[in-house]
């Protein structure tokens, strides 16, 4: 609820009007989070000051790790965009609750639902999925859908619609509160 998430914020140092898009689990090509920092950068969000985009997990030192790092560096806004690295289990979940919108690509993977977006429908984050894999069954009124081969400008335009729209980021949370507690 508003309590769990303002105690949330608060523990991350996050100020009231901070609006936090994250994306859970280890960064590799296969979680797309490349294409993640340039939809953020390629939306209103990546010149608004209280937009913050942070990567709640670890990311190799080198490769793809270091592509992600480059790019965030040479993006203009990298003040705002943030990867943890590992993070306890309670902080993990303090990003949970406080995140206004989550993110949670994947490509190549073997059709599993990725324990991440199970996260995200248990802390009842508005969350944006790509149709791959099984999580393409969970109904459109929990989680904004972009096609299994999203382009940029599509995830982009997701950022900015959830940003928008705080009615429809409390709907599409309420439906994954609402999905979890019925499972």
């Amino acid at each position: 609820g508003d309590g769990r998430r303002a105690a949330a914020r608060a523990a991350l140092g996050l100020a009231e009007d901070d609006f936090l898009v994250c994306s859970f689990g280890m960064l590799g090509a296969t979680k797309l989070n490349a294409e993640l920092v340039d939809a953020f950068l390629a939306s209103p969000l990546g010149r608004d000051p209280r937009c913050k985009l942070v990567f709640v997990g670890q990311a190799a030192a080198q490769g793809y790790g270091q592509q992600v790092r480059e790019r965030i560096a040479a993006s203009g806004a990298a003040a705002r965009i943030l990867i943890t690295g590992f993070v306890p289990p309670e902080t993990y979940a303090d990003y949970g609750a406080a995140a206004d919108i989550a993110v949670q690509l994947r490509s190549m993977t073997r059709g599993e639902t990725s324990a991440a977006i199970l996260d995200c429908l248990l802390y009842g984050a508005a969350t944006i999925i790509n149709a791959h894999g099984a999580a393409a069954d969970i109904g459109d009124d929990v989680l904004l859908k972009l096609p299994d081969a999203f382009t940029v400008e599509q995830l982009a335009d997701a950022l900015q619609r959830l940003h928008g729209d705080a009615a429809l980021r409390a709907r599409l949370g309420a439906a994954a509160e609402q999905l979890v507690r019925s499972a």
